[in-house]
């Protein structure tokens, strides 16, 4: 079986080669992206996008120094100097240079028909404003690919998780929907392990709850914005862990952040 092997911040910048440039503007190219952001957030986030092919942090959130100890003109800074991996846990900056690589590679090296159905999520320990290490997902939710088959742009959202249980969570989780299959991609010393999965069907009104749910509310509180009944929000909730094979609220929002279903 295939291993992620650790790279170093220089390994990784080297790999990114030359990238040609267009004319492209990246913030007007992801900003309905950007704009949706909050109606689908899973947990308080704050998003980056890469300029890859100047090699360069372009712009990120407004919000970004309420999470980081990181100012925000700092952040628009040179991909060399690695801001963004430095803000990691020191054990687990090595493999998410691995895994960022990965991600690229195997999404340049899908079919176009494909590449709209590859989803990654990446976990690691990320300091906060206490200079303390808490659990975060990026989530990679938009390339900008140039005719030459090069990501030129990247935008990425950084989610808090530190407040979910999520057991066994891996390096990096990559969801294909085109044959409903989650590869879990481990540490250099565990395999990858391949899990076929049976994606729910979620109905509207689940998946506001769901919305919901992730962003913290609880039931009174998702009764007061939908506007429907105590009784209705506990049997969809009900309905949901069913579905998902979950026992508690805070698996089953695992559960849907691990394999992207809102």
């Amino acid at each position: 079986m295939k291993k992620i092997h650790p790279i170093s911040t220089d390994e990784l910048i080297s790999s990114l080669g030359h990238r040609n440039k267009t004319q492209v503007r990246y913030y007007s190219f992801f900003e309905e992206k950007i704009n949706s952001l909050a109606d689908h957030a899973i947990s308080i986030h704050f998003w980056i996008l890469f300029n890859l092919s100047e090699r360069k942090v372009e712009i990120v959130s407004e919000n970004i120094e309420q999470f980081t100890p990181i100012k925000k003109e700092d952040w628009i800074h040179n991909l060399e100097e690695g801001l963004f991996i430095k803000s990691f846990h020191p054990e687990d900056r090595e493999y998410l240079n691995a895994a960022f690589q990965f991600a690229e590679r195997t999404r340049l090296s899908l079919d176009d028909s494909r590449k709209g159905t590859i989803k990654f999520n990446f976990y690691g320990r990320m300091m906060d404003l206490n200079n303390e290490y808490r659990l975060v997902m990026i989530k990679s939710i938009g390339e900008y690919i140039n005719d030459k088959n090069e990501v030129e742009a990247s935008l990425v959202v950084v989610y808090d998780i530190s407040h979910f249980k999520i057991p066994n969570l891996p390096l990096i989780s990559v969801i294909d929907y085109s044959n409903k299959e989650t590869q879990y991609y481990k540490y250099i010393e565990r395999d990858i392990k391949s899990i076929e999965i049976e994606v729910p069907k979620i109905s509207t009104r689940e998946k506001e709850i769901l919305d919901l749910m992730c962003q913290g509310y609880n039931t009174p509180q998702i009764v007061s914005k939908l506007s429907i009944s105590y009784h209705t929000v506990e049997n969809h909730k009900r309905n949901l862990r069913k579905k998902t094979n979950t026992k508690t609220s805070s698996e089953l929002v695992a559960f849907v952040m691990i394999h992207n279903l809102i």
